[in-house]
């Protein structure tokens, strides 16, 4: 780093990427909606620490996620659809940085924080006498790592694995007029590329 460079450092950063995630993993649960991938994206709010062999990074994290769906049939009397939508996280991470080379350098950390969506549940058929509309929310936490490359003293691209979880909550429905409690939860393996601007009020261009 330039011997100008203080060894605190403000950043911003827009992320996107893809999830490939699972809701109501429940064993024997009906509402199983198996592994697919959805977008993701979101930004941070952070503040770098800058070490003699990297940084150490602690930021806020907001992201939403496209809709997670599923649809079983019944042998020709009807199906049901199960879908998680409007998925947020607010998140407190940590990480840490690790630059052996000049421009290129690893990271790895984690954060928690809280999640939610609307677990929504309808059908077709028989199963129009099931049905379920309720926003859910509860802890969550990530824990992952990647590669960064230092574009200039201000801008960083990287690209990283994460595995994010919301730990299971209790949605209501209605079978038939009576209402029923079902559980419901959230968890994918991420796959995110993110761009960082520090100081971004300040010139950017490398020296």
């Amino acid at each position: 780093y330039g011997g100008d460079e203080t060894n605190r450092q403000f950043y911003v950063a827009g992320i996107i990427g893809a999830d490939f995630a699972t809701l109501d993993k429940v064993p024997g649960n009906p509402t199983n909606v198996p592994n697919q991938s959805i977008f993701t994206a979101g930004g941070t709010l952070g503040m770098r620490f800058l070490r003699d062999n990297g940084a150490v990074r602690l930021e806020f994290e907001g992201r939403g996620r496209d809709q997670v769906l599923d649809t079983a049939d019944f042998a020709g009397v009807g199906s049901i659809t199960t879908s998680g939508t409007d998925g947020w996280s607010a998140m407190v991470n940590v990480w840490r940085d690790y630059q052996p080379f000049d421009r290129l350098g690893l990271y790895a950390g984690g954060g928690i924080g809280g999640g939610g969506y609307r677990s929504v549940i309808s059908g077709t058929g028989l199963g129009e006498f099931v049905s379920a509309n309720d926003p859910v929310s509860n802890f969550a936490w990530q824990a992952g790592g990647g590669v960064f490359y230092e574009i200039s003293q201000r801008a960083t691209l990287d690209l990283g694995y994460r595995f994010f979880s919301i730990s299971e909550s209790t949605a209501s429905g209605e079978f038939f007029g009576t209402s029923f409690d079902y559980p419901t939860n959230f968890a994918a393996s991420e796959l995110l590329l993110t761009f960082r601007i520090y100081e971004p009020f300040r010139g950017w261009r490398r020296r």
